[in-house]
């Protein structure tokens, strides 16, 4: 049986990247002897682990990243050596970055896992620069979409057999409506309360939509750092009575079922699970045309629209061009699981056992 390992910087806190590494140790505990290595935090995961999965943790505290990198170094190679791992995997930029020191130094193949996408932070040149040491240093990238793998290719000049992209898959506990709400006057939205979430964003582009649907309601769900500056967004527009933040929620998915529509306003994204979500749950959606993720899920005028990236104006008319068109929801509700099954878990693990058997 072959040994893999995987590489977070900190399982115990609540996170994309976390839960989805987390799904696919788990699942790949059927096939392979999957350890696990958290970079610093707690010694308690934030998401639930198989019994199977072999779980530690590097560093108790956080310190520099370059620090990190030069003290990590020798305790990996150890560590890859002892138990004898076939192929690491770095969950992200700076497990890539920490795991990148190894290159060199062991035998065990190592890959990184890009969650975001390169050209969404494009301006941030310690990132850019972070993720052109990975790429060139790693034996492989895996990007969440053809988009950003293009990307790196074009900017980064990465061979084609460098390089392959691997989506997230749909979770199995994701309920799955078997009918559409028609009757449905409210529109969910959710994540992390981030500026790159864009929820002030939406807040704005839903106020005029309130001025002409009364009747209609959106509702956010999630936390985070820009959690009160929305809430005083609404206030402030004096749409209260129809924009409800309804905090964290441990089983969003049950909560699709009631909504008409799903609308996702981001700055950028990877490959937002939640598109996937809304999309197995029928509900057609509204979202900005961003650089990667919307529109390798959605088909613009099929199951939803997309809009110009950041413009209110637009994605307000996209929201009551729905409200108003009853067919049209309806249509779109009809053909948003057409490749939902692109997005599969045994689509998505065959995958990721293709790669592993292929090192």
């Amino acid at each position: 049986m072959k040994k893999i390992c995987f590489i977070d910087y900190d399982m115990s806190i609540t996170g994309g990247v976390e839960g989805v590494t987390a799904s696919l140790v788990n699942t790949l505990a059927d096939f392979y002897e999957v350890h696990l290595i958290s970079i610093c935090g707690g010694s308690t995961p934030a998401y639930s682990l198989d019994s199977r999965i072999k779980f530690s943790v590097l560093f108790d505290t956080e310190e520099r990243l370059s620090v990190m990198r030069k003290n990590a170094k020798p305790l990996l190679v150890k560590y890859f050596k002892d138990n004898n791992i076939t192929v690491a995997f770095a969950q992200g930029n700076y497990p890539g970055f920490i795991l990148s020191a190894v290159r060199f130094n062991t035998r065990t193949k190592i890959i990184f896992c890009d969650h975001g996408a390169l050209m969404n932070q494009w301006h941030q040149k310690d990132i850019v620069v972070i993720r052109l040491i990975n790429s060139y240093l790693h034996h492989k990238t895996i990007t969440l979409t053809d988009q950003s793998l293009k990307a790196y290719k074009k900017k980064f000049l990465i061979s084609k057999n460098r390089i392959s992209s691997i989506p997230n898959w749909i979770s199995d506990d994701v309920a799955v409506s078997e009918k559409y709400n028609t009757a449905s006057k409210r529109i969910i939205s959710a994540g992390r309360f981030g500026k790159e979430k864009g929820f002030d964003m939406l807040v704005k582009a839903f106020a005029p939509v309130v001025r002409k649907h009364p009747d209609w309601h959106l509702d956010i769900y999630g936390d985070g750092e820009m959690f009160d500056t929305v809430k005083e967004l609404i206030e402030n527009l004096k749409i209260a009575d129809n924009v409800h933040l309804m905090g964290m929620c441990s089983n969003l998915s049950d909560k699709y079922k009631d909504y008409s529509m799903y609308v996702l306003p981001s700055y950028r994204e990877g490959l937002p699970l939640v598109l996937l979500e809304a999309k197995a749950n029928r509900l057609p959606i509204v979202s900005f045309d961003i650089l990667t993720g919307p529109r390798e899920i959605m088909r613009d005028g099929v199951d939803g629209i997309l809009v110009p990236p950041y413009d209110l104006e637009k994605m307000g008319a996209a929201i009551c061009r729905l409200i108003e068109d009853d067919s049209l929801r309806i249509s779109m509700s009809e053909k948003s699981q057409d490749n939902v099954e692109n997005f599969s878990k045994p689509t998505i693990l065959k995958q990721w056992c293709d790669l592993i058997e292929s090192i």
